[in-house]
């Protein structure tokens, strides 16, 4: 096949024909993972009690789970990216029940941790931006 011929298909597929769009279930479930992974990840590395005690949290861990949130979001589909507002939650979830202390106020605890959400937030809005211009 020569380069010319292979343009030309290139160009009768486009790209919409290629496009990778995640499922809503899929999309959720990869914001809580992210969550996850990111205390436990962390946590193995650093040894600490709590991933956020670490430098290693905010140095590595966070840039990571921002990429993985804007990844997330270029990936979803119509404005599903907004559930990575649950990747903090999860983060926090995953250390009570990681360190056995889950308490009475556990649910006012993840509503609060949701406000910690706000930079997967953002990266995940700015991936969903990219897939608009892909």
């Amino acid at each position: 096949m020569q380069a010319d011929e292979r343009s030309r298909l290139i160009g009768e597929c486009g790209r919409a024909d290629i496009r990778i769009v995640l499922d809503r279930r899929v999309t959720i479930g990869l914001s809580i993972l992210t969550g996850a992974v990111l205390e436990l990840g962390v946590h193995a590395l650093s040894g600490r009690r709590e991933a956020w005690d670490s430098a290693l949290f905010w140095t590595l861990g966070l840039p990571i789970a921002c990429l993985a949130s804007a990844l997330i979001g270029f990936l979803s589909r119509s404005t599903d990216w907004k559930w990575t507002l649950v990747v903090a939650p999860s983060q926090v979830m995953t250390m009570m029940v990681r360190g056995g202390e889950v308490g009475n106020l556990w649910p006012l605890t993840l509503a609060a941790s949701t406000v910690l959400s706000a930079p997967f937030f953002v990266a995940s809005f700015v991936g969903s931006r990219l897939r608009h211009s892909w």
